[in-house]
Parts: C-alpha cells; structure tokens; sequence
C-alpha cells in the first residue's frame, strides 16, 4: 500500500482523535503507556458526545459507557490486555467507574487531565476578566485616544513592531503573536484546545480588520468566557443510547 503526501493544509479534512499534549510530555503521565494514551483520547472523545447528549448523573456529571468489547475493538487488543489498559488510567486517577449491577454496564467518569495544573492558572483569571472588560467597554474617551494613535499609519506599524518583537507568529495566517513562555502557560491551562482558540483568533483577526494588543491574554478571557457560557444544543450522534447495551461483558 502505498500512502500520497499531505499538501497545504489537507489534514484538517479529516476527524482526529485529541491526545493532550500534557499526556506525552509531563512526567505525571510519564507512567501511562501509549495504549492507554490513546484509549483515554478515545474516552475523551466519547466523552463529548455525552454532554452534548446530555448524559449526566444527579449531580450533573458527565458519564459514559464504554465496554470491554470496544475496548478491545477500538485498540484492537485481547480482554485481557484491554482490562489491563483501561486499569492504568483507573490507577493514576483518571477515570473512575461506577459499577450499576444486575447486568448492567458501569457508568465511566473521565477525569480532568488539567486538575493539578489548574491552580498554577488561577492568578490569570482576574486579570484576564479585566483585561477583556477593558477591550469590551472602552469608553469614549478611550476610543478618541485611540483613534489620534491611528492617524499615523507609519506610527502604528512601529508600535505592532515593538509589541510583537521577539514572540512566534502562530496560526493559518500567521498573525497571532505569542512568546515562548506565553505558549507554555496557554498550553498548561488549555491543553488539547489551544490549537483551536489560536486557529479561532487568526481567521477573527483576518476576516474583521481587528487587532488586540496582547493575544495571550485574548485567548484566555474567550476560553474563560466559553467556560462560563457551555451551552451546546442536543445534536444526533453516533454514542449508543443506554437501551443499546443488552448484558455482557461489560466494565
């Protein structure tokens, strides 16, 4: 079988499984072999489709039922070794697995991945809130400031210049602007998502003429703001409805 090269950016038409960057790299994870890297990828993946199907429990956590069997079909490994991978992620903590009883299959919690690093990120919050509500509501005044700094076309170039200086130029059209240390923050509070928010921002800075002085910070105050607004309607999907699972074998 022979495999044709990507050209340009002809990936992105195909659906991927998101294996947090966190799970390869920090020694937390270090543990964990790539069979469970991926299978957590997997219930990762389930576990979207579960809140968008609104498969909560009484406390409005979200589950999901993954078996043995799709274990085993997904990885394409025996029992054994399936109920070997699924208990590595059971051990470091995270998932958790509700046993029903009586035939039925266990309720199955993916964990955070983000949870220990998440205190390393509160002191950006209220900045951020701030910074945002500043962009957000400038007064008039701010504003007619704003509009004599852009009188000078020439001026203004020299002012991007010196914000950017020395940062990587990120996303499809490369005008998102981020330092070293900043994409290491960025990546230690969003994980897996950062991608999508730098992607987000580019084609939002390119399609509407805007610009913000500091995109780490932007990037921060819209995840933030998609934080507290998660309200995606029901959709159909392809997670089985819990009628789907007769008796078996399950986890």
């Amino acid at each position: 079988m022979k495999f044709d090269y990507f050209y340009n950016r002809d990936g992105e038409r195909y659906s991927f499984y998101m294996l947090p960057k966190v799970l390869i790299y920090d020694d937390l994870f270090k543990t964990l072999s790539s069979d469970a890297k991926i299978l957590y990828a997997c219930l990762l993946d389930r576990t979207d489709l579960s809140y968008k199907n609104d498969w909560r429990d009484s406390a409005g956590r979200v589950f999901i039922i993954f078996t043995i069997e799709e274990i085993m079909e997904s990885l394409n490994k025996s029992n054994k070794t399936a109920v070997k991978i699924m208990k590595e992620l059971e051990d470091i903590g995270l998932v958790e697995r509700i046993r029903q009883g009586l035939g039925k299959p266990n309720l199955i919690y993916v964990m955070d991945f983000m949870t220990p690093f998440v205190s390393e990120c509160k002191s950006y919050t209220s900045e951020v809130n701030n910074l945002h509500s500043r962009n957000v509501n400038a007064t008039s005044q701010e504003m007619k400031k704003i509009q004599r700094t852009n009188t000078n076309n020439s001026k203004t170039e020299i002012t991007k210049t010196d914000l950017n200086k020395g940062k990587t130029t990120l996303g499809y059209f490369q005008n998102v602007y981020l330092s070293d240390d900043e994409l290491s923050n960025l990546e230690a509070m969003l994980g897996y998502r950062l991608d999508n928010y730098i992607e987000r921002l580019s084609s939002y800075l390119k399609s509407t003429g805007s610009e913000y002085k500091d995109h780490q910070a932007t990037i921060l105050s819209w995840f933030h703001k998609d934080q507290g607004n998660r309200n995606i309607a029901n959709t159909g999907s392809n997670i089985p409805t819990l009628e789907d699972y007769n008796e078996g074998d399950f986890l």
